[in-house]
């Protein structure tokens, strides 16, 4: 089994299986956490963006279903997001140190600081074994709907409309991003990207080796803007209480530093994007309905 949609089979028997899989495991990470329950959340919070990008594919098939389900599986990452945010702003800084090639300089007090608020929120924590609760019966309960889901017979357009909707939503996203360069707006394009990479991989079938090179670019693009995220909300921190980031001379090195490897990462995302998103909607969603046809074309049984 696999997080890929086989065109040959019914597309509500593939979303079904898809869903149960990534439900399944998630719900076993939060019941026998391998490592860390931390960590599991992580992997949980990840499972459920993979979902909700299911849904959003197949949207037109079950409007009801997307809005119900994407609400839900948006609101519980959410509540289990806790010290995660925080570590992600640890490891961004760790990054741009390992990147300037040490564990000193000016990054420094940056990193003390940050891992002194992660534990602060780590101890503040509220019930975790009430949250992981909750969470599980919202997946339970996501995998019930699901379950009962029906679409019509028309497979490939209803992926095919999913797939334009979004692709039309990242063109957009990228416009703004290149017009205000706003952290906020480069975040939404990084959102849009990630649906994308989530799109082809389960789409994967209908074309492996044209496909895959789309689907690693767009995971790239993800996770620069994912990092410049993290430097935007760095910054602001900083920004907000300059004198907790230790003496001025090095903090503004470490600002100056932050901000141009953010600058960097925005390039490369835009550069990748542009190529990514060169087509129109339409043209993209005629080419995946193409694509579609052709792979659930039944296969000639090779003669002996």
């Amino acid at each position: 089994m696999s997080f890929s949609i086989d065109p040959t089979k019914p597309l509500a028997e593939e979303v079904r299986r898809i869903a149960d899989e990534q439900i399944g495991k998630a719900l076993s990470e939060l019941r026998e956490p391998e490592e860390d329950r931390h960590e599991a959340i992580h992997d949980v919070r990840k499972r459920a963006k993979k979902l909700r990008a299911l849904l959003r594919l197949v949207r037109d098939g079950d409007e009801g279903l997307y809005r119900r389900e994407n609400a839900r599986l948006r609101d519980l990452a959410g509540r289990l997001s806790g010290t995660r945010d925080r570590t992600a702003l640890i490891e961004a800084a760790e990054g741009l140190s390992e990147a300037l090639g040490g564990e000193g300089g000016p990054l420094r007090p940056v990193r003390e600081v940050l891992e002194q608020r992660r534990d602060a929120a780590v101890a503040a924590e509220g019930d975790l074994d009430a949250a992981i609760a909750a969470t599980i019966a919202e997946l339970e309960e996501s995998e019930a709907r699901v379950e009962a889901a029906a679409f019509g017979k028309a497979d490939r357009r209803i992926v095919a409309r999913g797939y334009a909707r979004n692709y039309a939503e990242a063109r957009r996203a990228l416009k703004v991003a290149e017009r205000s360069g706003k952290p906020d707006d480069f975040h939404e394009l990084r959102k849009r990207a990630k649906y994308y990479m989530n799109h082809l991989r389960l789409l994967s079938e209908l074309w492996p080796d044209a496909l895959k090179p789309l689907h690693d670019t767009a995971e790239r693009v993800a996770e620069d803007l994912g990092r410049d995220h993290d430097y935007a909300v760095l910054l602001a921190e900083i920004a907000a209480e300059p004198e907790a980031f230790g003496p001025q001379a090095e903090r503004e090195t470490a600002v100056g530093l932050i901000a141009e490897h953010s600058a960097e990462l925005r390039a490369q995302a835009l550069s990748a994007s542009r190529r990514l998103f060169a087509l129109k909607p339409k043209a993209s969603r005629r080419q995946i309905e193409s694509l579609w046809r052709e792979a659930a074309r039944p296969q000639p049984t090779p003669s002996v």
